[in-house]
């Protein structure tokens, strides 16, 4: 039997996750648009997911350099939405969005345009199923690979507009309803597809589920039931259920509820505690954390030196009982110092080990 020190990444991510203790916390900042930087593409090439190829290269590349215990597939939130038919751009430089001037669903008689893809045949979905596959071919054997599903409130939005949207939500909620329900449907199979193609786990974008968007009451009628069926779904195929939100009060309640998750990745404290000693001693113990570096204002323009202090208070409060995974609270900000990713680390190896 092989001793903790040497545990693989994947062997001390899957212990992380499932609360055993690890030779030493996990480090896994969400390097995912910043891969492109290893893979000889554009940022706006790398998003059209058409070179699956060299994105494969790419977080390899990263994981090589960066020393990453794991992988994201985490493209950008534009990937679903596109492919059931929102105008995406695709800058050179920058996250892909929605053509906000565009918009695919101007009124609300337009949610019946949503109707029912294959993700497993065409588009980015395909492209992102294809990379996962390749991913797993590399490295599944030794790094954590985690596919990406944003869901379907969070997809519609991108289609719609958010102010547009939130009145839909009020005002015509049948036809909003019509439309998830497509979605839902085929955001479980892109999942499945996910976890079928080799990812360990697959994470489900939730951001509407928290203070900063919607009540509690309001998330679980619109996305509930949906988001109860894909993770259900993920863990029918042996793959760990993951969550990601990065809204500020996070209804860790209703996410437990809904979808079972064995980590959550976050930025903010749940929505019933009032400080990250709090969230520990509450949810430390039911849900792992993947977190919390804040990614801009320390992430990206944070000295060293405060980011190597931000990761060591971080591991102090969440390394005992383990359930933590050093991270990001959102996606590393793809322009951001590369050697900050690497810093984090290394601090995760500093002051990580059990």
């Amino acid at each position: 039997m092989a001793s903790k020190d040497e545990m693989s990444s994947l062997a001390r991510v899957a212990a992380a996750l499932t609360f055993g203790e690890p030779d030493r916390v996990p480090a896994a900042p969400l390097v995912c648009g910043a891969s492109h930087r290893f893979s000889g593409l554009t940022y706006g090439d790398w998003s059209r997911c058409d070179n699956t190829e060299a994105m494969v290269q790419g977080h390899v590349d990263s994981i090589d350099f960066l020393g990453l215990d794991g992988v994201v597939a985490l493209v950008d939130l534009t990937v679903e939405a596109g492919d059931f038919g929102c105008e995406v751009i695709y800058p050179e430089m920058d996250t892909a969005h929605p053509n906000y001037d565009d918009p695919f669903i101007k009124g609300p008689g337009d949610y019946k345009k949503i109707k029912k893809i294959d993700p497993r045949k065409s588009g980015r979905m395909k492209g992102i199923i294809d990379m996962v596959a390749g991913l797993s071919k590399e490295i599944g054997q030794t790094h954590a690979i985690v596919g990406f599903v944003y869901g379907s409130l969070g997809t519609l939005s991108m289609m719609r507009g958010p102010e547009a949207f939130f009145m839909d939500l009020m005002e015509h909620p049948d036809e909003v309803k019509e439309a998830l329900a497509i979605m839902d449907e085929v955001l479980l199979d892109y999942a499945v597809a996910q976890a079928e193609a080799g990812a360990h786990g697959v994470c489900y974008d939730n951001l509407y589920a928290s203070q900063s968007i919607l009540s509690k009451d309001l998330w679980r009628e619109f996305e509930g039931e949906g988001m109860l069926k894909c993770c259900k779904a993920i863990g029918e195929t042996g793959a760990l259920v993951v969550h990601h939100n990065c809204g500020n009060g996070i209804y860790f309640d209703e996410l437990q509820e809904w979808g079972s998750p064995h980590a959550i990745s976050h930025a903010y404290v749940a929505d019933d505690v009032d400080s990250w000693e709090e969230h520990k001693q509450k949810w430390g113990g039911q849900i792992a954390t993947i977190g919390w570096i804040p990614p801009g204002p320390v992430a990206m323009l944070g000295t060293p030196e405060e980011l190597e202090e931000e990761c060591q208070a971080e591991i102090e409060i969440f390394k005992d009982g383990a359930g933590f995974i050093l991270s990001t609270g959102c996606e590393f900000p793809p322009n951001a110092p590369l050697k900050h990713a690497k810093l984090i680390v290394e601090a995760g190896k500093k002051y990580g080990v059990y």
